[in-house]
């Protein structure tokens, strides 16, 4: 199996992953409009929003590990049974060991933390049309479990074995979102939340425990082989808070509206930002596929090879969200005032969201060729841009409801957000190049 991966493109593996997911969302947003109310589509989304606060308990570890491990694993292995072979195999079994038992402590975090913090959110909703509570306590647990194999993903990829984990991928949103559609069509409500993280879980313990069982031995090994401190922690926090960041520059808004308007108004925007954040996904594959590449590139100072990946694959990343986000426009604008349409934002407040999901796509394809440096010189950026928009869109969501907080992501993201990115970054990549210490 490995080797017939090995010889397949991680591009088409990566891209018939997020065509799955685009293709999977679209489909599940014609079962979501047809099965559920206006306003339980806004309980469903919000759902899916606050769960998504794992990337805060994540603290963008995982892609740290990528990074991590594609500088150590320069010229390491896997061999049979899932054995690390090469002059970096104990240091990659040390960061293993290291980041599972941190995984496990994040889950536990995450679980006793964000699950009370959703019970009293949705419990202080003044309509609750539908029985929440059970699929709330569920939704949190697996995406707590959810976690724990995050590390080994990250580290297989990070070794360069891209393909191999697209492929995990595929598998999981495949199980995931088929899931999600049974429950959905059997009346199963909220509980089709449940399904994806419930998929990604099953999916990846058991291709860890048929294909990379031998890692499971370094568990109990001295972790110290890598310095946390120096190594990890001084690009984990940065990241972290950008992730989090992320997250309050865009899904927040859906809990927003969810408190400050109603759940069918948070509804129409978790639809739109759902179709926006579809065409990101897919769009991301040309970025994604080359990030350890990238990271290599730096750690042996080849600046033209990286270049060349990163220009290349952000024109085509680029291209692919324009066009696809311009066909998306224009279905909303033909299909205006139908049953479905009426689920997603009005046409203009529609345009502007995707327009500033755009500008967040390119900052974020920024943001990914600096950590090919392991560093995140992004993050003040990302904070100030995430605070404005929060604080503007409460405001917002108060006096003129969604296209008010829709105006509010795009202003931040075209007048700040975006232009300081792309300052810093063409400052980083020249002053980096003349460091030699910049990404050891």
């Amino acid at each position: 199996m490995r080797a017939t991966l090995q010889k397949t493109s991680p591009l088409f593996l990566i891209v018939a992953q997020r065509l799955w997911q685009g293709g999977a969302g679209v489909l599940t947003i014609i079962i979501v409009t047809h099965v559920m109310s206006a306003e339980a589509q806004g309980w469903y989304y919000s759902f899916l929003s606050f769960a998504a606060l794992y990337t805060l308990f994540d603290l963008g570890l995982s892609l740290v590990l990528v990074q991590t491990a594609a500088h150590i694993s320069v010229d390491t292995k896997w061999g049979d049974g899932g054995k690390l072979e090469g002059s970096g195999a104990e240091r990659l079994r040390s960061l293993f060991a290291f980041s599972s038992r941190l995984y496990l402590r994040l889950a536990v975090g995450f679980l006793v933390l964000v699950g009370p913090a959703g019970w009293f959110f949705f419990n202080a909703a003044t309509a609750q049309p539908i029985a929440w509570q059970h699929a709330w306590i569920g939704l949190a647990a697996v995406t707590a479990f959810s976690l724990l194999p995050l590390p080994m993903l990250a580290i297989v990829e990070g070794s360069g074995e891209v393909a191999t984990v697209a492929t995990v991928r595929l598998t999981q949103a495949i199980i995931g979102s088929t899931a999600t559609w049974i429950v959905l069509l059997c009346n199963g409500g909220l509980w089709a939340t449940v399904m994806t993280p419930l998929a990604a879980f099953f999916t990846t313990t058991c291709w860890i425990w048929l294909h990379r069982r031998g890692i499971f031995n370094a568990i109990k090994m001295d972790h110290r082989l890598v310095n946390w401190r120096t190594e990890i922690w001084p690009l984990q926090w940065r990241l972290g808070i950008s992730w989090f960041s992320g997250y309050l520059l865009t899904q927040i808004q859906v809990l927003v509206l969810f408190s400050a308007k109603d759940a069918t108004a948070a509804g129409q925007m978790g639809l739109s930002l759902t179709i926006g954040n579809m065409i990101g996904l897919i769009a991301q594959a040309f970025i994604a596929r080359h990030v350890p590449a990238m990271a290599k590139a730096a750690a042996r100072r080849d600046w033209k090879l990286m270049d060349k990946l990163f220009h290349r694959d952000l024109a085509l990343s680029c291209g692919f969200f324009i066009l696809a986000a311009s066909g998306a426009i224009l279905l909303v604008g033909i299909l205006a005032g139908t049953s479905y349409v009426n689920r997603v934002l009005p046409l203009i407040p529609f345009s502007a969201l995707v327009l500033a999901l755009f500008l967040a796509h390119v900052q974020g394809a920024l943001a990914t060729q600096l950590r090919s440096y392991r560093r995140e010189p992004l993050v003040w950026i990302t904070v100030a841009g995430a605070t404005a928009t929060l604080l503007l869109g409460m405001l917002a969501a108060h006096i003129w409801g969604v296209t008010g907080v829709v105006m509010a992501m795009l202003g931040v993201q075209l007048l700040f957000v975006l232009p300081s990115s792309a300052l810093a970054f063409k400052h980083r990549n020249r002053i980096w190049r003349r460091d030699d210490v910049a990404y050891s």
